[in-house]
């Protein structure tokens, strides 16, 4: 075969592409292998409890470091030096780490709050930046979805350094609610009633404690009662709505007033 003009034999030619059909052939047979392995891995993350914003993480860093040692591979392979890439990466990563020094805070902080969990995905959450459901945990931000179906991305290196309050991690909460009545109600009759609401809903727990109904304090214009019940911590803010609606139709039922704030007006005429 002539090419410009000089005999070039096939097994020239085969010299020549020897090298990169072997490159091809080892990431064509590295990207097969890392898919089936990668199959094999998730399978074995998804039988665990690990939350799947970890699992995420763990896979996605796996799989790249497997196509690395691939890649690394391919380029030896044709004769390409390693050692001269993996230094070159290396001041790749140090310039980009300073350029992008507060980027690589909220890295660092995710991935403790990936493998120190203050939460996990799924749990409702309070943070001073805004409250919601976590939906995703990833290296920059923290994915919540509020109760309005809105998404709010809140730095890691926020939620690392500031208080959360996790509503979510324990098994039960305690529905706390304050119930007014006028001052000349029975109380007794009252704190009676509320109890049997209390006692009727297949929601309220019986453990740790049983349902409370005492007197909280005393208002201007009402006997301030005291209620609280133990609930699985999905069924709160049901229970919550559903005894506020429920004490307020049994005490109607039984005479008994929610008063409002009053003022009472004197007059009083002098003579002249």
């Amino acid at each position: 075969m002539y090419i410009f003009g000089h005999y070039i034999s096939w097994a020239d030619v085969w010299m020549v592409l020897k090298p990169i059909a072997r490159m091809l052939a080892i990431l064509i047979i590295g990207k097969i292998v890392i898919g089936i392995l990668m199959r094999i891995i998730r399978r074995g993350f998804n039988k665990s409890k690990l939350d799947p914003s970890l699992i995420k993480y763990c896979t996605n860093t796996i799989k790249i470091i497997f196509s690395l040692f691939v890649i690394l591979a391919a380029l030896d392979s044709v004769g390409v030096s390693t050692s001269g890439v993996v230094a070159a990466l290396s001041a790749a990563t140090v310039a980009i780490g300073l350029a992008l020094k507060d980027s690589l805070g909220n890295i660092a902080s995710g991935i403790l709050l990936l493998f120190s969990p203050r939460f996990v995905t799924g749990d409702y959450i309070s943070t001073e930046n805004g409250e919601g459901t976590v939906i995703e945990v990833s290296l920059m931000h923290t994915t919540l979805k509020t109760f309005d179906s809105k998404q709010v991305s809140i730095p890691n290196s926020l939620l690392m350094n500031n208080e959360i309050t996790n509503y979510s991690r324990e098994p039960q909460r305690r529905v706390d609610i304050t119930f007014p009545i006028a001052y000349d109600a029975d109380v007794e009759s009252a704190k009676t009633i509320i109890n049997e609401v209390l006692c009727a809903h297949k929601m309220v727990l019986s453990k740790p404690e049983k349902p409370f109904v005492r007197v909280h304090s005393y208002g201007d214009s009402a006997v301030n009662l005291a209620i609280r019940v133990w609930v699985k911590s999905e069924n709160y803010w049901t229970v919550y709505f559903d005894i506020t609606e429920s004490v307020r139709e049994k005490l109607n039922e039984n005479g008994i007033s929610i008063p409002f704030n009053q003022l009472d007006v004197h007059i009083k005429n002098e003579e002249k």
